[in-house]
């Protein structure tokens, strides 16, 4: 009998010492909100503070090692990511959704991290791809990235 409340009650008792530990995806949102004033201000590739840290949370897991801060991100949108688009643009239609809904959206897009030579070829460290139906490759965003 007392092994089995042990059991029971155990996962209680670990839980409630890690309250606390970890900042709640609330808090996170609320920290990112308040930094959106800085984001999408320009149509110039090159991430401010902001728009990196917005960009470094919402592709965390497919990102990696990678970090946005200071980096030349492209941004594609369409249903077959074929629409060439600005930061400005991509940050304008997180603002509508934030205001429309009051919370971020999960995370969207497709990311697209280049290596050493495609960014000498593109002059971009990333792609990020929203609203597109189609999964793109490197190679098809390369060449599309070449002719626009």
């Amino acid at each position: 009998m007392k092994k089995l409340f042990l059991v029971l009650c155990l996962p209680i008792i670990l839980n409630i010492t890690l309250i606390g530990q970890e900042k709640s995806a609330e808090d996170i949102q609320k920290n990112i909100i308040k930094c959106f004033e800085e984001m999408g201000k320009d149509t110039i590739s090159t991430l401010n503070f902001c728009e990196s840290k917005y960009l470094n949370l919402n592709f965390q897991k497919e990102k990696g090692e990678f970090s946005f801060c200071k980096k030349r991100v492209a941004f594609f949108r369409g249903n077959a990511g074929t629409i060439k688009s600005t930061k400005k643009e991509y940050v304008d239609r997180l603002k509508q959704f934030i205001s429309q809904n009051g919370f971020l959206p999960s995370s969207s897009g497709q990311l697209i991290i280049f290596n050493e030579e495609e960014v000498k070829q593109t002059g971009y460290d990333a792609v990020v791809i929203s609203f597109s139906k189609k999964y793109l490759t490197n190679k098809e965003v390369i060449i599309r990235l070449k002719y626009k």
